[in-house]
């Protein structure tokens, strides 16, 4: 009987033992101590690297803040400079814009000089002596230029007393325009009474006198030639032709 409870106790379907150490209280709180005391130093470190993460320290936004600032002040003074640049450019721009508008009017005074200065040659050449079988009143120049107009027409005419005259001369001058308009010869005569401006003035000179004056024609119609005569007392002293 005692060798079967004795093969029964070796089998598997033995009934199980658990043996347990018993510590005594003082160790088992030590050792609780020292676990809060391991978790309290962790979680302290665990604060200081959160803080240190979320919060940069302050000496060093300071420097970050300062660069900011330097560079900033770099910025505006660069623009400063380029602004200054700019504005010398844009007064150099208008300082030669104003020469050249000198230039060009200077120019164009030049040229109204020069053409004056022909227009007065013409003039005295015109005054030298005459033929020497040459007397009386005489027509020594006569010229047309259009207008400002297209379909107006500028005249000057240069009348002169040849020889040693004593006394003036007084007269009056019939200007004949010969067109062609629409394939049909067509004659304009000044003075017109309907365009009195357009002359030309009555003569009353001792040596010689200028005449100018404007006329308008037809739309088309061209100038073919223009007789000029000059009378004096119901007598007609000069006339000359001139072909354009």
């Amino acid at each position: 009987m005692k060798w079967k409870l004795w093969l029964r106790n070796l089998s598997v379907s033995a009934p199980r033992v658990a043996v347990r150490t018993q510590l005594p209280w003082a160790l088992r709180a030590l050792l609780a101590l020292i676990v809060a005391a391991l978790a309290a130093a962790g979680l302290g470190a665990m604060y200081h690297y959160a803080r240190n993460v979320s919060t940069p320290d302050r000496s060093e936004i300071l420097g970050e803040l300062e660069t900011a600032r330097e560079q900033f002040r770099q910025a505006a003074a660069e623009r400063e400079r380029f602004a200054a640049r700019a504005v010398q450019a844009e007064n150099q721009l208008k300082v030669e814009r104003v020469m050249q508008e000198q230039i060009a009017l200077q120019m164009k005074t030049v040229e109204e000089d020069n053409a004056r200065l022909k227009g007065d040659l013409a003039f005295f050449e015109s005054l030298l002596p005459t033929a020497s079988g040459a007397r009386g009143v005489v027509i020594r120049s006569f010229k047309l230029q259009p207008d400002v107009d297209d379909n107006t027409v500028r005249y000057r005419l240069l009348v002169q007393q040849s020889g040693r005259p004593d006394r003036d001369f007084v007269g009056a001058v019939v200007i004949k325009v010969n067109l062609m308009h629409d394939g049909r010869a067509d004659v304009l005569q000044l003075p017109d009474a309907s365009h009195p401006a357009a002359g030309p003035a009555p003569l009353a000179f001792r040596h010689y006198q200028r005449l100018e004056g404007t006329f308008a024609v037809p739309a088309g119609a061209a100038v073919r030639s223009v007789q000029v005569t000059i009378n004096a007392g119901g007598e007609m002293r000069a006339q000359q032709t001139f072909s354009m």
